[in-house]
Protein backbone atom coordinates (compact mmCIF):
# COMPACT_ATOMS: atom_id res chain seq x y z
CA UNK A 1 0.00 0.00 0.00
CA UNK A 2 2.64 3.17 0.75
CA UNK A 3 6.01 3.52 -0.11
CA UNK A 4 8.89 2.94 2.35
CA UNK A 5 11.71 4.66 2.82
CA UNK A 6 14.60 2.12 0.90
CA UNK A 7 12.36 1.98 -2.33
CA UNK A 8 10.06 -0.85 -0.76
CA UNK A 9 6.55 -0.55 -2.17
CA UNK A 10 3.23 -2.58 -1.85
CA UNK A 11 4.12 -3.97 2.08
CA UNK A 12 1.63 -3.97 4.35
CA UNK A 13 2.13 -1.64 7.39
CA UNK A 14 1.95 -4.14 10.63
CA UNK A 15 1.08 -2.23 13.92
CA UNK A 16 0.25 -3.01 17.51
CA UNK A 17 -2.40 -1.06 18.80
CA UNK A 18 -1.26 1.72 20.82
CA UNK A 19 2.01 1.11 19.00
CA UNK A 20 4.43 3.10 16.71
CA UNK A 21 4.50 2.89 12.87
CA UNK A 22 7.79 1.99 11.52
CA UNK A 23 9.73 4.48 9.80
CA UNK A 24 8.68 5.13 6.05
CA UNK A 25 6.77 7.42 4.09
CA UNK A 26 2.91 6.65 4.06
CA UNK A 27 -0.09 7.98 1.64
CA UNK A 28 -3.41 9.07 2.98
CA UNK A 29 -5.09 5.44 3.35
CA UNK A 30 -2.14 4.34 5.03
CA UNK A 31 -2.07 7.10 7.51
CA UNK A 32 -6.01 6.45 7.87
CA UNK A 33 -5.18 2.78 8.95
CA UNK A 34 -2.40 3.61 10.89
CA UNK A 35 -4.59 5.78 13.31
CA UNK A 36 -7.49 3.65 13.10
CA UNK A 37 -5.35 0.91 14.48
CA UNK A 38 -4.00 3.24 17.66
CA UNK A 39 -0.27 4.14 15.48
CA UNK A 40 1.65 7.20 15.38
CA UNK A 41 2.14 7.19 19.08
CA UNK A 42 4.04 10.26 20.49
CA UNK A 43 7.47 9.91 21.78
CA UNK A 44 7.56 11.27 25.11
CA UNK A 45 10.80 12.36 26.46
CA UNK A 46 11.25 12.68 30.21
CA UNK A 47 13.43 15.50 31.61
CA UNK A 48 16.38 13.68 34.09
CA UNK A 49 15.68 14.48 37.25
CA UNK A 50 17.92 13.95 40.62
CA UNK A 51 18.87 15.06 44.02
CA UNK A 52 22.32 15.23 44.95
CA UNK A 53 25.74 17.07 45.25
CA UNK A 54 25.82 21.24 45.68
CA UNK A 55 23.33 22.12 42.68
CA UNK A 56 22.97 25.24 40.23
CA UNK A 57 20.77 26.17 37.25
CA UNK A 58 22.47 29.48 36.11
CA UNK A 59 19.64 29.97 33.31
CA UNK A 60 21.55 28.29 30.27
CA UNK A 61 19.43 25.46 29.88
CA UNK A 62 21.20 23.04 32.44
CA UNK A 63 20.96 22.01 35.76
CA UNK A 64 24.22 20.91 37.83
CA UNK A 65 25.20 19.11 40.40
CA UNK A 66 28.94 19.79 41.91
CA UNK A 67 30.19 17.00 44.55
CA UNK A 68 33.45 18.75 46.51
CA UNK A 69 33.25 15.35 48.58
CA UNK A 70 31.95 12.30 48.12
CA UNK A 71 28.03 11.40 48.17
CA UNK A 72 25.42 10.21 46.03
CA UNK A 73 23.56 11.08 43.30
CA UNK A 74 20.00 10.21 43.14
CA UNK A 75 18.06 10.03 39.91
CA UNK A 76 14.60 9.88 39.88
CA UNK A 77 13.64 10.49 36.41
CA UNK A 78 15.94 8.95 33.88
CA UNK A 79 17.82 10.00 30.81
CA UNK A 80 21.20 10.90 29.48
CA UNK A 81 23.83 13.19 31.92
CA UNK A 82 27.32 15.23 31.05
CA UNK A 83 30.04 13.86 33.79
CA UNK A 84 32.96 15.89 34.52
CA UNK A 85 35.21 13.62 36.87
CA UNK A 86 38.56 14.57 38.27
CA UNK A 87 40.83 13.17 40.11
CA UNK A 88 42.95 14.91 43.53
CA UNK A 89 46.62 16.09 42.71
CA UNK A 90 49.73 15.19 43.49
CA UNK A 91 51.34 15.99 46.51
CA UNK A 92 54.87 17.94 46.96
CA UNK A 93 57.73 17.92 49.31
CA UNK A 94 59.70 20.83 50.61
CA UNK A 95 63.41 21.56 49.66
CA UNK A 96 64.66 20.07 46.19
CA UNK A 97 61.39 18.53 44.68
CA UNK A 98 59.67 18.67 41.34
CA UNK A 99 56.09 19.41 40.59
CA UNK A 100 53.62 17.11 40.94
CA UNK A 101 50.65 15.26 38.53
CA UNK A 102 47.44 17.38 38.10
CA UNK A 103 44.81 14.74 38.82
CA UNK A 104 43.23 12.89 35.79
CA UNK A 105 40.28 13.78 34.22
CA UNK A 106 37.32 12.24 32.68
CA UNK A 107 34.44 13.85 30.48
CA UNK A 108 31.54 11.57 29.57
CA UNK A 109 29.04 13.72 27.00
CA UNK A 110 26.25 11.41 27.28
CA UNK A 111 25.96 9.05 30.25
CA UNK A 112 22.86 6.86 30.63
CA UNK A 113 21.17 6.73 33.81
CA UNK A 114 18.12 4.92 35.58
CA UNK A 115 15.80 5.59 38.98
CA UNK A 116 18.86 4.90 41.23
CA UNK A 117 21.68 5.85 43.53
CA UNK A 118 24.86 6.54 42.46
CA UNK A 119 28.18 6.91 44.77
CA UNK A 120 30.18 9.80 43.90
CA UNK A 121 33.91 9.26 45.52
CA UNK A 122 36.06 12.17 45.15
CA UNK A 123 40.07 11.67 45.28
CA UNK A 124 41.47 13.70 48.00
CA UNK A 125 45.21 15.65 47.16
CA UNK A 126 48.39 14.18 47.83
CA UNK A 127 49.87 15.04 51.28
CA UNK A 128 52.93 17.25 51.11
CA UNK A 129 55.51 14.53 51.66
CA UNK A 130 55.69 14.04 47.81
CA UNK A 131 52.10 11.45 48.20
CA UNK A 132 50.20 10.45 44.76
CA UNK A 133 46.70 11.90 44.78
CA UNK A 134 43.45 9.70 45.32
CA UNK A 135 41.04 8.23 42.75
CA UNK A 136 37.96 9.82 41.70
CA UNK A 137 35.14 7.47 40.86
CA UNK A 138 31.19 7.74 39.16
CA UNK A 139 29.09 4.91 37.17
CA UNK A 140 31.83 3.08 37.00
CA UNK A 141 34.34 5.46 35.63
CA UNK A 142 37.89 6.36 36.99
CA UNK A 143 39.54 9.26 37.50
CA UNK A 144 43.20 8.50 38.47
CA UNK A 145 45.35 10.43 40.99
CA UNK A 146 48.29 12.63 39.99
CA UNK A 147 51.23 11.30 40.30
CA UNK A 148 53.31 12.63 43.86
CA UNK A 149 56.72 14.90 43.12
CA UNK A 150 60.44 13.53 42.77
CA UNK A 151 63.06 14.60 45.23
CA UNK A 152 66.79 15.10 44.82
CA UNK A 153 67.12 12.87 47.58
CA UNK A 154 67.42 10.14 47.68
CA UNK A 155 69.88 10.26 44.52
CA UNK A 156 67.87 8.67 41.17
CA UNK A 157 64.35 8.50 43.05
CA UNK A 158 62.45 7.57 40.35
CA UNK A 159 59.31 9.86 38.83
CA UNK A 160 55.66 9.11 39.77
CA UNK A 161 53.31 8.33 37.91
CA UNK A 162 49.72 8.95 38.19
CA UNK A 163 46.54 10.37 36.52
CA UNK A 164 48.73 13.02 34.63
CA UNK A 165 52.83 12.36 35.83
CA UNK A 166 54.74 13.41 38.41
CA UNK A 167 58.11 16.00 37.34
CA UNK A 168 61.37 14.87 37.43
CA UNK A 169 63.68 16.31 39.71
CA UNK A 170 66.89 17.75 37.46
CA UNK A 171 68.77 14.82 36.32
CA UNK A 172 69.26 13.73 33.04
CA UNK A 173 68.99 10.06 34.63
CA UNK A 174 65.74 10.86 35.82
CA UNK A 175 62.98 10.41 33.72
CA UNK A 176 59.47 12.38 34.19
CA UNK A 177 56.67 9.76 35.75
CA UNK A 178 54.05 8.81 32.99
CA UNK A 179 50.42 9.00 32.30
CA UNK A 180 48.15 6.34 33.22
CA UNK A 181 44.72 7.98 32.40
CA UNK A 182 45.12 7.65 29.11
CA UNK A 183 45.00 3.34 29.73
CA UNK A 184 41.99 3.32 32.33
CA UNK A 185 38.20 2.81 31.65
CA UNK A 186 38.50 0.68 28.69
CA UNK A 187 34.43 -0.44 28.75
CA UNK A 188 33.93 3.19 27.96
CA UNK A 189 36.44 2.97 24.91
CA UNK A 190 36.17 3.71 21.84
CA UNK A 191 33.02 5.92 22.56
CA UNK A 192 32.32 9.29 20.95
CA UNK A 193 31.01 10.63 23.59
CA UNK A 194 33.64 9.98 25.75
CA UNK A 195 37.01 11.22 26.71
CA UNK A 196 39.91 11.40 29.59
CA UNK A 197 42.90 13.27 29.98
CA UNK A 198 46.59 12.98 31.69
CA UNK A 199 49.59 14.17 30.32
CA UNK A 200 53.29 13.04 31.67
CA UNK A 201 55.47 15.14 34.26
CA UNK A 202 58.86 17.27 32.90
CA UNK A 203 61.77 15.51 32.72
CA UNK A 204 65.56 16.66 34.30
CA UNK A 205 67.80 18.32 32.23
CA UNK A 206 70.13 19.35 34.08
CA UNK A 207 72.38 17.84 36.55
CA UNK A 208 72.33 18.23 40.38
CA UNK A 209 70.14 19.87 42.87
CA UNK A 210 69.70 22.99 40.20
CA UNK A 211 66.16 22.68 39.49
CA UNK A 212 63.31 20.68 39.20
CA UNK A 213 60.58 20.20 36.01
CA UNK A 214 56.93 20.50 36.14
CA UNK A 215 54.14 17.93 36.65
CA UNK A 216 51.58 16.86 33.97
CA UNK A 217 48.54 18.85 33.69
CA UNK A 218 45.09 17.23 32.32
CA UNK A 219 45.85 19.52 29.30
CA UNK A 220 49.61 19.17 28.47
CA UNK A 221 52.81 18.09 29.63
CA UNK A 222 54.91 19.56 32.15
CA UNK A 223 58.03 21.57 30.93
CA UNK A 224 61.29 20.50 31.71
CA UNK A 225 63.40 22.05 33.99
CA UNK A 226 65.99 24.49 32.63
CA UNK A 227 67.24 25.53 30.28
CA UNK A 228 70.31 26.06 32.65
CA UNK A 229 70.57 26.21 36.06
CA UNK A 230 68.43 27.95 38.46
CA UNK A 231 64.69 28.19 35.74
CA UNK A 232 62.22 25.35 37.65
CA UNK A 233 60.06 23.67 34.79
CA UNK A 234 56.16 24.90 34.45
CA UNK A 235 53.36 22.52 35.76
CA UNK A 236 51.28 20.87 32.90
CA UNK A 237 47.97 22.98 31.95
CA UNK A 238 44.38 21.87 33.00
CA UNK A 239 42.06 20.88 30.27
CA UNK A 240 39.47 23.07 29.55
CA UNK A 241 35.26 22.61 29.51
CA UNK A 242 33.45 25.11 28.36
CA UNK A 243 29.98 24.39 29.91
CA UNK A 244 31.54 23.72 33.34
CA UNK A 245 33.10 27.36 34.01
CA UNK A 246 33.80 28.63 38.22
CA UNK A 247 30.66 30.83 38.60
CA UNK A 248 27.99 28.38 36.86
CA UNK A 249 29.23 24.89 38.70
CA UNK A 250 29.02 26.64 42.23
CA UNK A 251 33.07 26.75 42.30
CA UNK A 252 33.49 30.82 42.17
CA UNK A 253 36.12 31.33 44.77
CA UNK A 254 38.41 30.06 42.07
CA UNK A 255 38.58 33.17 40.27
CA UNK A 256 40.81 34.36 39.06
CA UNK A 257 43.14 32.37 41.64
CA UNK A 258 43.06 29.12 39.04
CA UNK A 259 44.86 31.52 36.19
CA UNK A 260 42.41 29.96 33.75
CA UNK A 261 41.53 32.64 31.00
CA UNK A 262 38.30 31.45 30.32
CA UNK A 263 37.61 29.77 34.27
CA UNK A 264 37.32 26.14 32.99
CA UNK A 265 40.36 24.20 33.34
CA UNK A 266 40.67 21.40 35.33
CA UNK A 267 43.92 19.00 36.40
CA UNK A 268 46.70 21.68 35.92
CA UNK A 269 50.65 19.95 37.21
CA UNK A 270 51.97 21.97 40.15
CA UNK A 271 55.52 23.35 39.10
CA UNK A 272 59.23 22.57 40.05
CA UNK A 273 61.70 24.65 42.53
CA UNK A 274 64.59 26.30 40.96
CA UNK A 275 66.41 29.90 41.80
CA UNK A 276 64.48 32.11 39.76
CA UNK A 277 60.80 33.55 39.74
CA UNK A 278 58.51 31.04 37.76
CA UNK A 279 55.43 32.32 35.36
CA UNK A 280 55.34 35.94 36.55
CA UNK A 281 54.21 35.08 39.61
CA UNK A 282 51.08 33.22 38.35
CA UNK A 283 49.71 29.39 38.92
CA UNK A 284 50.10 26.92 35.80
CA UNK A 285 46.95 27.35 34.39
CA UNK A 286 44.37 25.72 35.77
CA UNK A 287 45.01 25.50 39.48
CA UNK A 288 48.47 23.41 40.10
CA UNK A 289 50.88 24.79 42.68
CA UNK A 290 53.75 27.64 41.85
CA UNK A 291 57.33 26.38 41.34
CA UNK A 292 60.26 28.38 41.61
CA UNK A 293 61.04 30.90 44.00
CA UNK A 294 58.91 33.52 44.60
CA UNK A 295 59.79 35.98 47.72
CA UNK A 296 57.22 36.17 50.39
CA UNK A 297 55.59 34.51 52.89
CA UNK A 298 52.64 32.36 51.93
CA UNK A 299 53.49 31.39 48.03
CA UNK A 300 50.50 29.88 46.72
CA UNK A 301 52.38 25.96 46.39
CA UNK A 302 49.58 24.02 47.15
CA UNK A 303 47.11 22.29 44.59
CA UNK A 304 43.65 24.08 44.67
CA UNK A 305 40.67 22.11 46.10
CA UNK A 306 37.77 21.19 43.06
CA UNK A 307 40.56 21.50 40.65
CA UNK A 308 42.48 18.49 41.24
CA UNK A 309 45.74 20.63 40.74
CA UNK A 310 48.82 19.09 41.44
CA UNK A 311 51.39 20.53 44.37
CA UNK A 312 54.51 22.46 43.29
CA UNK A 313 57.78 23.15 45.05
CA UNK A 314 59.25 26.73 46.04
CA UNK A 315 62.35 27.33 46.96
CA UNK A 316 62.82 27.92 50.57
CA UNK A 317 59.67 28.05 50.84
CA UNK A 318 58.14 24.65 53.00
CA UNK A 319 54.92 24.46 53.02
CA UNK A 320 51.88 24.04 52.22
CA UNK A 321 52.77 21.44 49.59
CA UNK A 322 49.60 19.24 49.35
CA UNK A 323 47.91 18.81 46.25
CA UNK A 324 44.19 19.89 45.51
CA UNK A 325 40.69 17.61 46.01
CA UNK A 326 39.09 16.21 42.92
CA UNK A 327 35.88 16.76 41.86
CA UNK A 328 32.48 15.50 39.95
CA UNK A 329 29.94 17.80 37.90
CA UNK A 330 27.10 16.72 36.45
CA UNK A 331 24.68 18.69 34.42
CA UNK A 332 21.85 17.55 32.43
CA UNK A 333 19.01 19.81 30.63
CA UNK A 334 15.98 21.00 31.95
Amino acid sequence: MGRFIGGKIGASIVFSPGGSAASGVYDANDQYRANRLGGWSPVIVTPVAATGGTTNTPGNGYKYHTFTGSGTFTVTGAGEIEVLLVAGGGGAAPGYNAGAGGGGVVHHEAFPVTAQAYTVTIGGGGSANNNDGTNSTFGGMTAAGGGGATGYYPYGSPSRPGGSGGGSEGTESNPAGTATQPGLNTPFTPNPNFNQYGNPGGTGTTAGAYSAAGGGGAGGAGSPSGPGPGSGGIGGPGQPFSGFEYPIVGLSPLTPQANSPTNNHYGAGGGGWGYSQQNSGNRPTGGGGLGGYTPGPGAPQEGLDGLGGGAGNMYYISSPNKGGDGVCIIRYTV
